[in-house]
């Protein structure tokens, strides 16, 4: 059997092993709290200049048909459907389908006939953007 004693001696004091271990794991603590702290203090202030950002942002002309039908709380479905019978505009951007905002606004202020009505033109928003 192997008996193996350690002794710490710094500027002539001994310490034990386990206040040496201690005093250790504190110190490693110290400084990565110290590392770590601005780090915690700077997604705050990120998110207050998001914000700020988002207050100057311009509005968005025209929103995809997913956002569409969230802004107007319809499935994407029945944005689709309603687009289809033309009570919604649509503008095709490449493979893209957008809702022009003045669209969403109208339908919204207005509604759109309830029931199986055909296509009359007073029913039909404005085709102008």
């Amino acid at each position: 059997m192997l008996n193996v004693e350690v002794r710490l001696v710094v500027s002539g004091r001994e310490f034990s092993l386990d206040s040496f271990a201690s005093a250790l794991v504190a110190d490693i603590r110290l400084a990565v709290r110290e590392e770590i702290s601005p780090l915690l203090i700077q997604p705050a202030v990120k998110k207050q200049d998001m914000s700020q950002q988002d207050e100057h942002k311009t509005p968005p002309l025209a929103v995809s048909k997913r956002e569409a039908a969230r802004l107007l709380g319809v499935c994407t479905r029945t944005l689709e459907n309603y687009i289809s019978l033309k009570f919604i505009r649509s503008v095709r951007i490449g493979r893209r389908v957008l809702v022009p905002m003045r669209s969403v606004r109208e339908v919204a202020a207005r509604g759109i006939p309830w029931g199986r009505q055909k296509n009359l033109p007073e029913n039909r928003p404005s085709d102008r953007v």
